[in-house]
């Protein structure tokens, strides 16, 4: 044999190289192992740095949307705080439904103003007037629960006190109304998660009427399904939350591209359309008799809640939330009032004192549209103040007639 052909022979017997096909599922499979392995480490990076936690609130059939409990979460938007909703769905310390012995219990319903979550827990009104009750000691123990629940209208409160905070059974029932409450009391056709609500109105003869059909029109729309289909991730997993926010506010980018930017809902925004109320006459009077049926809605639904009150021999008060001047509407603030002579529900209205406060203190009582954390310990000693000389605070039959207080 030639040395030629010796060399051609051993060239055939040399092992090939690997196919290239298998480097690249090798490359692809090492790619996907460190994906994943990076996916499970960010999630608890994510979660140790309260990146994008806040969603924690679950689609309610009955009322619209109730906290997720036991959900902790980061609030930056407006002032800041680190809280946990207990574990029944309460932005609160954690609570028993059954009642303690020699316990007083107020229930205090509202929205995010009450619910507080631009200020610490124990910054919040609910939780100084507590602390203020038991200053004392003595054999009564008092407690302040908070049932608020941000964005919530006048007729979502009645349905989560009627749904729910009645059952622990309170001694005195604080019904709040935030400034402009009327005007948040209509359908929300924005089509969005904290539209999907239910709305009322009022029959001729008074009836209350509890509206659904806007509700269950976006639950069943494409994103409804959605969102509901993903509550358990959306809640539970930053990462997910990460990609879905990031992929909302992508399509809003999208939607209003080229667009007037959208004015804030803010103090300034609230200044601008009282503006128009005025130059427009027109504008004007179709937001009273806006308003007007509005307040006949809010009539009925303070008759209902009173009504559920005094079955179960609790005490009613209606605490008109305070608000700078130039976020308020004098035609609501007298028809709120107005409503709680007819009813003789106890009424009490924050806002002289804060205008008092405000302009002989250089403490700022509001971060944008609500109270700061001197704004609460306003709340709270404003709130102390009015039980105590009230009588409501004494036991059920016990307490003397009061006459609404302005």
């Amino acid at each position: 044999m030639t040395q030629a052909t010796l060399e051609k022979t051993e060239a055939k017997t040399v092992t090939p190289p690997p196919k290239r096909a298998r480097s690249r599922w090798l490359a692809l499979g090492e790619f996907c192992l460190f994906l994943i392995v990076g996916l499970l480490l960010l999630e608890p990076i994510l979660k140790l740095g309260g990146v994008v936690d806040e969603e924690n609130y679950t689609i309610d059939r009955k009322v619209g949307w109730t906290p997720v409990p036991n959900r902790s979460a980061t609030y930056r938007n407006e002032g800041y705080s680190r809280y946990t909703i207990n574990s029944l769905g309460m932005r609160d310390v954690e609570r028993s439904i059954a009642k303690p012995p020699n316990t007083y219990r107020i229930a205090v319903l509202g929205c995010s103003v009450t619910e507080g979550k631009q200020v610490s827990l124990d910054e919040t009104y609910c939780r100084i007037l507590e602390k203020q009750l038991n200053q004392a000691g003595g054999p009564i123990k008092y407690e302040v629960l908070n049932f608020a629940v941000s964005a919530y209208t006048l007729g979502q409160e009645y349905l989560r006190l009627k749904h729910f905070a009645m059952q622990f059974k309170p001694d005195l029932v604080i019904f709040t109304v935030r400034p402009n409450a009327l005007l948040y009391m209509g359908p929300d056709l924005r089509n969005g998660f904290f539209s999907a609500r239910p709305v009322f109105g009022v029959m001729p003869d008074g009836t209350l009427v509890e509206d659904h059909h806007f509700q269950n029109h976006w639950l069943e729309s494409a994103e409804g399904k959605r969102i509901q289909s993903t509550a358990w991730l959306s809640t539970h997993s930053h990462l997910y939350a990460l990609v879905g926010k990031s992929a909302y506010n992508l399509a809003e980018y999208k939607k209003g591209f080229g667009q007037p930017k959208r004015h804030r809902k803010s103090i300034a925004g609230f200044e601008r359309f009282k503006g128009d109320l005025e130059d427009d006459v027109q504008l004007k009077r179709t937001m009273n008799t806006a308003l007007d049926y509005l307040g006949k809605v809010a009539h009925a639904i303070v008759r209902e809640a009173k009504s559920i009150c005094q079955k179960e021999n609790a005490k009613f008060v209606l605490v008109y939330l305070p608000a700078t001047v130039k976020y308020r509407y004098g035609l609501e603030e007298e028809i709120i009032e107005s409503l709680c002579k007819q009813l003789q529900v106890d009424y009490v209205d924050c806002n002289p004192d804060f205008d008092r406060i405000e302009k002989s203190s250089k403490k700022k009582l509001y971060i944008e549209v609500h109270p700061s954390k001197f704004g609460h310990e306003k709340m709270a000693a404003l709130l102390y103040s009015y039980l105590e000389r009230s009588g409501l605070l004494k036991a059920a039959g016990q307490a003397e007639d009061t006459k609404n207080v302005n």
